[in-house]
């Protein structure tokens, strides 16, 4: 294992996982496309100023034939997204149950569905705390009969957060992963102690694959720095694949072929191939986020149709990874390494295939090579989309700051940076 393999392995021990429990839960095969951001902007992760007039929009589609009664609830938890002891009304106004009233029956689709959306906070349900917070959606007013969860954050901004994208100090993976940088200005807690800071960067939305660090580099005054060698290290990856499913009428450039004869459309996807030992060149991507949109339609949220999507990668030669599983990796996972992301390997045709069952619109995403034995989230993209250094990427930053005598941290920082802005 040659220097920079092991200096890798031992940041990813160092490297504690995000989450220990999974609050993005879907519970309902009959829910689709499930959406939380903030409104107006559904690139972005569900994060909202604990005193700013922004709101988050959660939408849903449901394939049952008839209106659903759906309430919801939200849940302030920890930073391991644990729930919190206390009553909701200590960290909600309004009430503990809402009702969703805001639907539309599709038009146009061949896949009939009904269209749920709704607004936090609002009138009946205003977070008062910042935190973590699970959103949950539920059947007839029945908390446990629950449908799905999602995570959104509530940010009260105490902590300055000045950050940047720097190559690493290690020479050996200095060309192809991206290093953050980051300062915090701590000036307005009336009592700090280094123990009660937690810092999370997330790369994209990969959540699962966040980077916690708890101990600083130096503390200088109001300033504290963190610019270890081992902080905040990430594959530098490469410019995510995209797919133009605006119109299942006419075939976009990234499309080979589409059936529509019977039931919902079939769209085969051109092969993908390791983009490893091709140059990097830059364009504009979604960093594996997605936009549900149509070219023909007015009202994308509920005239947008479905499509079953095949999804193909070809290794070198047609030869299986052997020790590896392959993912399909961007917001149309959730980003999650599970049964819902992992390509099957296709032994007839020598190439990995994963179908999926999509909304009409424009998606971003990329394959991730995991080792089953030895798993390396350093070296994710290696093999599949290579890494380099140019990459553009987007980098989301909490900051977790524990009061004394609190019983859970609150995000009292936030930020969000580019590797664009360095050059």
């Amino acid at each position: 294992m040659n220097k920079a393999l092991i200096f890798l392995w031992l940041l990813f021990m160092q490297t504690n996982l995000f989450a220990q429990f999974n609050p993005d839960q879907s519970l309902d095969s009959s829910i689709h496309t499930i959406l939380v951001h903030p409104e107006g902007r559904p690139r972005d992760l569900p994060i909202i100023g604990l005193n700013d007039p922004g709101v988050l929009t959660i939408s849903f589609d449901d394939f049952n034939f008839s209106y659903q009664n759906y309430f919801y609830s939200i849940e302030l938890v920890d930073d391991q997204w644990q729930p919190v002891p206390i009553s909701p009304f200590e960290y909600t106004t309004g009430f503990a149950q809402n009702k969703i009233n805001i639907f539309n029956v599709s038009s146009i689709a061949i896949q009939p569905y009904y269209h749920y959306q709704f607004n936090i906070p609002n009138q009946q349900c205003k977070p008062t705390k910042a935190g973590n917070y699970i959103l949950k959606i539920f059947k007839d007013g029945n908390p446990s009969n629950v449908v799905f969860t999602r995570r959104f954050y509530v940010v009260n901004s105490l902590i300055g957060v000045y950050g940047s994208v720097q190559e690493p100090f290690d020479g050996a993976i200095s060309r192809t992963h991206q290093k953050i940088q980051l300062s915090l200005d701590v000036k307005q807690l009336s009592y700090f102690q280094p123990d009660q800071i937690k810092v999370v960067v997330i790369q994209n939305h990969r959540l699962n694959d966040a980077k916690i660090i708890t101990e600083p580099s130096f503390i200088r005054g109001n300033q504290i720095e963190f610019n270890s060698d081992r902080d905040f290290i990430f594959p530098g990856g490469n410019e995510a694949r995209w797919l133009d499913l605006q119109s299942l009428r006419l075939r976009s450039d990234r499309v080979q072929q589409l059936d529509m004869q019977g039931g919902l459309t079939k769209v085969i996807v051109k092969p993908d191939f390791s983009k490893a030992q091709s140059p990097y060149f830059t364009f504009n991507d979604l960093n594996g986020a997605f936009i549900i949109s149509n070219s023909e339609s007015l009202q994308s949220e509920y005239q947008n149709d479905y499509a079953n999507v095949l999804f193909t990668y070809k290794p070198p030669n047609g030869i299986p990874y052997v020790g590896h599983k392959l993912y399909l990796m961007g917001d149309l996972t959730q980003n999650k390494l599970n049964s819902g992301s992992e390509m099957q390997f296709n032994g007839l045709k020598g190439v990995y295939e994963k179908t999926m069952l999509l909304k009409q619109g424009y998606y971003s995403y990329q394959y991730i090579l995991r080792d089953q034995e030895k798993p390396i989230p350093m070296d994710d993209f290696k093999e599949t989309e290579g890494d380099h250094w140019e990459t553009e990427n987007s980098y989301t930053i909490f900051v977790y700051y524990t009061a004394p005598g609190a019983r859970y941290p609150m995000i009292a920082g936030f930020s969000t940076i580019n590797s664009r802005q360095n050059w």
